[in-house]
């Protein structure tokens, strides 16, 4: 399932009462260093004086958010878990650690920590757009429709859960409405991952074929990254309108791009001893 998928890590503007000055410039050095982008630099800046600020939720939340930001994700949740040992009244914590399981594809996990995130904060759209990601990489795809509902609500020009509510109406086959959501997301936001060619699929979910094809000719001319899989894709739809010969063309194409899929369907489809019946259309997002 593709789906546009964004993180921001968002530093607390404050800081708790230190033990001393020389701590708080170190975190205060540390934080410069973070929102400079220069997270290994904040990291070491950190740990130099980690010994000295174990329990204090800000400086290891802070350590975690700079570990976060270089992927070390596991070092990252074990340091959001000590943290909020300190501070069990932070709802950044948990919603943090909970992206950091996202990243590791831990999502129960991740859900988990989302919903204590929103139980004291409810009023966050981007904790109920982390939760309807869980939810559809859990395949509970109705479940997260409700929730990129509550986040558009919350901000209705909220591209990304627009995107992605889209994409989950696509897994329950609800192509038409899921297409209404990619147009409506792409609008907002006209460079969002993936928005062309999951308006292609659409047309395709809907047997519409020749609009499909128009779809996957505007992905390849754009030479993006889903190039290969706008070459199979295109191949089925014109294999659905009894353009063989094109359609196998397409398969190799994609074939050649890595797209592997296409390999089983040249094999059974193409060549003059090849049976004409095929599978299924597989729609994938």
């Amino acid at each position: 399932m593709k789906k546009n998928f964004l993180f921001t890590i968002t530093v607390l503007s404050f800081f708790l009462t230190l033990n001393n000055s020389v701590a708080q410039t170190t975190l205060e050095i540390a934080t410069n260093e973070y929102n400079s982008e220069q997270f290994s630099k904040a990291e070491s800046t950190l740990e130099a004086n980690l010994s000295e600020h174990s329990k204090d939720p800000v400086y290891l939340k802070l350590l975690a958010d700079a570990k976060h930001k270089q992927g070390k994700f596991s070092e990252a949740v074990k340091l959001y878990s000590k943290a909020i040992k300190y501070d069990r009244e932070n709802p950044i914590l948990f919603f943090n650690r909970g992206a950091a399981y996202v990243f590791l594809e831990e999502y129960k996990e991740a859900l988990s920590d989302i919903n204590i995130a929103i139980k004291m904060k409810p009023d966050s759209a981007e904790m109920y757009y982390y939760k309807g990601y869980c939810l559809a990489e859990l395949f509970k795809y109705n479940a997260a429709i409700e929730a990129y509902n509550k986040a558009i609500s919350l901000k209705p020009d909220y591209a990304a859960a627009i995107y992605n509510r889209g994409a989950a109406k696509g897994e329950l086959n609800r192509y038409e409405e899921g297409m209404q959501d990619f147009k409506i997301a792409l609008e907002k936001e006209p460079e969002l991952v993936d928005g062309q060619i999951n308006l292609a699929l659409s047309y395709l979910g809907l047997k519409e074929y020749e609009e499909a094809i128009k779809g996957f000719d505007q992905v390849i001319a754009s030479r993006d990254a889903n190039l290969g899989k706008a070459y199979f894709y295109r191949g089925e739809a014109k294999y659905e309108i009894g353009n063989k010969e094109e359609a196998c063309l397409d398969y190799q194409k994609a074939l050649n791009l890595g797209y592997e899929t296409a390999d089983v369907n040249i094999k059974n489809l193409c060549g003059s001893n090849k049976k004409s019946k095929r599978r299924d259309i597989d729609i994938t997002f």
